[in-house]
């Protein structure tokens, strides 16, 4: 079974995905908190939703000091690839002790490209756990078409 949560860019799917945690407290995962400077995107941290724990999962080239390993790249952000691994050894360990629903945030061109969070995306999808998963509102049917999930619910943000 999986929720889907979406919306254009910038129409609050994170905080929709915050808001469906924090109503029973049930499950776990992780959403993508964007920090800015300015009216400039400068990064995203990766949080943890049942600890409040943060990763540094993106930064935008500009800002960027060599201070992480690049896993992979879209447009001018940057992931680091040992919180991409952090975020699946915690999904993998989620799904061993059966957490659920599992919550992950912004799934999206990169998974497509067997990129980002690829292989969490088809980990989770296999394992027929709950989920609740935000993406573009563009990217809904081929990233369905592309995991073959069981669709039981979209909240449009």
């Amino acid at each position: 079974m999986v929720v889907i949560v979406t919306g254009k860019i910038n129409s609050n799917k994170t905080t929709k995905m915050r808001q469906l945690y924090e109503q029973n407290r049930l499950g776990d995962g992780f959403i993508a908190i964007k920090n800015m400077v300015h009216d400039t995107v400068h990064s995203y941290d990766a949080m943890q939703l049942s600890t409040g724990e943060k990763h540094l999962l993106i930064k935008r080239k500009t800002f960027f000091e060599d201070d992480f390993t690049v896993g992979c790249q879209i447009g001018p952000y940057l992931f680091n690839e040992s919180t991409l691994f952090h975020i699946k050894n915690t999904v993998e360990t989620l799904l061993k002790n059966k957490v659920s629903p599992i919550y992950l945030d912004e799934i999206g061109v990169l998974e497509l490209e067997n990129k980002g969070l690829h292989t969490t995306v088809d980990m989770l999808v296999k394992s027929n756990t709950a989920l609740v998963l935000s993406m573009r509102e563009d990217l809904v049917t081929p990233l369905q078409n592309k995991y073959k999930f069981d669709v039981q619910k979209i909240i449009k943000v």
